[in-house]
């Protein structure tokens, strides 16, 4: 069911931010994001050569099958790497949680499509919530820089993007498949780029704890989870699949506190009762149609 899969990407999602800033003192945030989507890739491979209806292949389908994609792994991943220096983690699920408007705005503005009333009205119960949260808890956080909160926040308008148009134009092809190409398209895209500012990745893995650190971001969290996240797009809809950032916040924000003693403001718990509303009325009927 969606939205028990929502749940359980809440888990892994959330505990990304965690892993990123364990691996932050060893490498570059783009050698993150290359070795993240390999370990993903070598998750999915298996997955994808026993899965039978993947979806017709064509060559004028690759633009769409590696470009949609890293609109949600490469591009957005990076991004947040790079905000992650200068940022405590609960602070960013806070912002990681305007997804689902830049969603709405997208879908109005962009594709010229109607939302339903009760979309609309999650997503501003659901960011209510959130809002709640940060406005109490920033006061207590010391790490918040408004460059990185920005930076930030345009990665998760590439989330809200891909989320969109994986909705419109990838519905053909399987939740494996797509998954297989996000982590493709990320090596592809950060692959080249690591090696120009920052060749001596491998170093990094003279710790052989990195290694288990990047089997749980890239295998689980990402391999699994993009899993996850694609087959929730296809069967309860881009805006509902967007929900998973107002659950993510309460994951991160208790792994922040309790592993990396991250300062965490009543707000949280207020903002508890919003999350699970906004999840509610976005999976109504007809809602994430």
């Amino acid at each position: 069911m969606p939205i028990i899969a929502l749940f359980l990407l809440s888990i892994l999602w959330g505990s990304t931010f965690y892993f990123t800033k364990l691996l932050l003192p060893d490498f570059h945030p783009v050698s993150i994001v290359f070795y993240r989507c390999l370990f993903g890739a070598m998750t999915l491979l298996p997955f994808y050569l026993t899965k039978k209806g993947k979806g017709k292949f064509t060559w004028d389908k690759v633009p769409f099958l590696l470009g949609i994609p890293l609109l949600s792994a490469g591009i957005p991943w990076i991004l947040m790497s790079i905000s992650l220096q200068n940022l405590d983690t609960t602070i960013s699920a806070v912002l990681n949680a305007t997804g689902p408007i830049f969603g709405v705005l997208i879908t109005i503005f962009l594709l010229r499509e109607r939302v339903k009333k009760p979309a609309v009205i999650s997503v501003i119960v659901g960011f209510t919530g959130i809002f709640i949260a940060f406005a109490i808890g920033s006061a207590e956080t010391k790490s918040f820089q408004i460059g990185s909160a920005i930076v930030l926040l345009l990665a998760v308008s590439f989330y809200a993007l891909s989320s969109v148009l994986t909705g419109k134009f990838l519905t053909m092809y399987s939740v494996v498949t797509i998954s297989l190409c996000s982590m493709t398209a990320g090596i592809l895209f950060s692959g080249p780029i690591m090696l120009a500012v920052d060749a001596n990745s491998l170093q990094g893995f003279t710790d052989s704890q990195n290694v288990y650190w990047f089997l749980l971001l890239g295998g689980v969290n990402s391999g699994v989870g993009n899993l996850l996240f694609y087959y929730i797009v296809k069967s309860g809809g881009a805006i509902f699949a967007l929900s998973i950032t107002y659950l993510m916040p309460i994951t991160t924000i208790l792994l922040g506190y309790f592993l990396l003693h991250e300062p965490v403001g009543a707000g949280t718990f207020i903002a508890l009762v919003f999350v699970l509303y906004s999840v509610y009325l976005s999976k109504r009927k007809g809602v994430a149609d």
